[in-house]
């Protein structure tokens, strides 16, 4: 059996005693007269707004869970519950007014697209870096002389008065936005932003047709919001999934637990029940003591999430964190060489460029895999003889429209990056590194649900570890890694996987998908308005970025360049072409994989390799490895019967954390106390 139809197999089966499906079409939504309708789009706009106006605030000053922070939002799924939740009155004073399933996923997936820009999707990087250079800089560190001075003047903030406001505030009274001294660099960094969205809406449209229809991807963290919105059958008030005890029971026990732990951060005489530990406090002795950051934390959002995972899927994402982890072990027994990537996005530099070899396989193959889809894409946006055969009706946009979009986005990243004196090698490697970002991150999603991701390598691991930094002026290697740093080093919010998620609602509830599309990209610019606004607002009106309660947005990440490529500027990187043998063997490993599966049906699937070493999978491992066991369990002595009886239950552990996570934001606003529920 080819693994995409071994995937879709093993994909969730219909809930137990009838109402909604969970398989990977999810073929039990029925079909609504709405989508994209003016009211959806109008409340969708509006949710975006919300969400990016508060994300700075509830992230940085509060510091409470976060409302967005991943690929499935908790915003965005508190929407569509309350929204399924108005449908119950509506639909018993005035039917007609109920809403469709089409207009409440096209609500949430509008919040979705969006939900990142405020936070790592752009502004958390994008916002501080642009200002950092000019206040972090002084006599002591020669910053200015070593990394930026050299720098374009179009991309540089002038206004030192206003870089430093940003971070310390200007005195009460005074508090403002300094817009003259933002309105320059603003604009010419948010044309390299439009390029790359640009590039994400083109490359989503161009793998949508062969990962929703042709291969058919699982779209883990599409089901739960599809089987929400579902219509209910006969007349109910709720749909059959509402309907199932074990949901609620899920959602009574995560909210005692959380009520719990909550009250216990407010009130420290209440008992508390920890959901984390740290393994390395069991591993003290050498080799073990160098093993690493080793944490076992526990999310029910994430176990519920995995439950919907295929086995061996769910087994890849804990199993090579464990076998990363063996490696170091081996390294330390005999004392190989173990640094750290300069990017500090992974934990060492072998897994970094193993990771960059194993996503380059990874895209080969999908690039090899997507051949007839992509033959098909170029004939018809050329217009030729056999064109007229290719329907492209059903697709976000045009094939010519997609074409001309990659052209114009990576030529605009390309061209912007030459008139900034990047060197024209380096050019090359940033687009090939934008490409396994927008296709590899996606794919992480999309077909294994990864709740977020981080590339663990970024063009200055690659050339520092190869052929060093000598031969390269440190300008334009800062400019790089700043342009970089807002879109594909903390990959953790990306627009595409939730592009594509979003266009596989559609083809659930069966509503067209273009207009969706449209619906998406005004979102996408309400939020790029408004997260610039709420970015800019939050420091300067409440005592500066150095006031926050969130040091790495406001002190570490943007120092982070500026301590690299000045320690770089007084001693160059040395690199060694035995390094690139990590990255053969990362390509080796990970194509091997993939072929063997394809070809012979044996083999580990290899997703949980290209991000084993990052903060999302030390993160997220143990919550895996828990959902994978729980559904080994259920399927070998209650089999598949089991299985969709229990289905409800995870579904409700999802339900639980996203519920008790937004009374918590609210309870931290009024206490000041955050209590986080979602991975950070």
């Amino acid at each position: 059996m080819h693994p995409a139809a071994r995937e879709a197999a093993a994909a969730p089966p219909p809930i137990a005693g009838g109402g909604p499906t969970a398989d990977a079409e999810h073929r039990g939504v029925r079909a609504g007269p709405r989508g994209v309708t003016a009211r959806a789009v109008v409340l969708g706009l509006l949710g975006t707004a919300v969400l990016c106006a508060v994300t700075p605030y509830n992230n940085y000053k509060v510091a409470a869970t976060l409302l967005g922070g991943n690929q499935f939002p908790i915003f965005a799924l508190f929407v569509l519950i309350l929204l399924v939740g108005l449908n119950i009155p509506l639909r018993r004073l005035r039917r007609a007014r109920a809403f469709a399933p089409g207009e409440m996923l096209t609500i949430w997936t509008m919040i979705v697209v969006a939900s990142g820009i405020p936070s790592s999707g752009m502004m958390r990087t994008f916002i501080p870096g642009i200002a950092a250079p000019l206040y972090f800089s002084n006599s002591q560190n020669d910053w200015e002389r070593k990394v930026w001075g050299g720098m374009p003047e179009w991309l540089k903030m002038h206004d030192a008065e206003a870089a430093k406001a940003f971070f310390t505030g200007y005195p009460r009274g005074q508090e403002r936005i300094p817009w003259g001294a933002w309105a320059g660099p603003l604009f010419f960094w948010g044309l390299f932003a439009v390029f790359f969205l640009v590039a994400s809406f083109s490359v989503a449209n161009l793998l949508r047709r062969q990962w929703v229809e042709n291969e058919k991807f699982a779209f883990p963290l599409v089901t739960l919001p599809v089987l929400l919105a579902e219509e209910p059958e006969g007349g109910r008030p709720v749909n059959g999934l509402l309907r199932r005890p074990l949901l609620w029971l899920a959602v009574a026990l995560t909210s005692a637990l959380h009520t719990l732990r909550g009250t216990h951060l407010l009130y420290p005489t209440v008992p508390d029940v920890p959901l984390q530990w740290n393994l390395n406090d069991y591993l003290t002795v050498p080799p073990w003591s160098q093993i690493g950051l080793f944490p076992a934390m526990v999310f029910f959002l994430v176990i519920g999430l995995s439950y919907l995972l295929s086995a061996e899927v769910a087994f890849s994402l804990w199993f090579f964190f464990l076998f990363y982890k063996l490696e170091i072990l081996v390294c330390a027994i005999y004392n190989w060489d173990m640094r750290a990537p300069l990017g500090w996005y992974s934990q060492k530099l072998f897994h970094a460029l193993q990771a960059f070899g194993g996503a380059t396989g990874l895209l080969v193959w999908t690039l090899w895999t997507a051949r007839g889809h992509l033959r098909a894409v170029w004939r018809k946006a050329m217009g030729g003889p056999q064109s007229s055969r290719i329907d492209d009706s059903a697709e976000m946009l045009s094939y010519r429209a997609t074409v001309t979009g990659l052209i114009l986005s990576y030529g605009g990243m390309g061209l912007w990056l030459y008139l900034a004196g990047v060197p024209l090698i380096l050019i090359a490697l940033s687009l090939f590194l934008t490409t396994l970002a927008l296709v590899v991150i996606s794919w992480l999603v999309c077909q294994a649900g990864m709740l977020f991701m981080a590339m663990p390598y970024g063009n200055i691991d690659l050339v520092s570890s190869t052929v060093g930094t000598a031969s390269f002026k440190i300008p334009p290697l800062y400019t790089l890694y700043n342009a970089e740093g807002s879109f594909i080093y903390n990959t953790r919010e990306m627009v595409i996987p939730s592009l594509l998620n979003g266009a596989k609602t559609a083809d659930a509830a069966r509503f067209p998908v273009r207009p969706l599309l449209w619906a998406t990209v005004a979102s996408v610019g309400t939020g790029l308005v408004v997260s610039a606004w709420a970015s800019l607002w939050l420091p300067y009106h409440n005592g500066g970025g150095n006031a926050m309660a969130n040091s790495w947005t406001y002190s570490t990440g943007p120092q982070l360049p500026l301590r690299i490529f000045g320690a770089a500027a007084s001693v160059p990187y040395v690199g060694s072409w035995t390094n690139a043998l990590h990255i053969l063997g990362g390509f080796v490993g990970v194509f091997g994989l993939l072929a063997a599966r394809s070809l012979w049906n044996v083999g580990l699937h290899p997703v949980g390799f290209l991000g084993a070493s990052t903060h999302a999978v030390h993160s997220l491992w143990f919550s895996f490895f828990l959902g994978w066991l729980c559904k080994r369990l259920i399927l070998r002595y209650g089999g598949m019967k089991g299985y969709a009886t229990a289905l409800p239950f995870f579904l409700g552990l999802v339900v639980g954390d996203v519920l008790n996570a937004v009374a918590w934001v609210v309870l931290g606003y009024l206490t000041n106390t955050g209590y986080n529920i979602m991975p950070t």
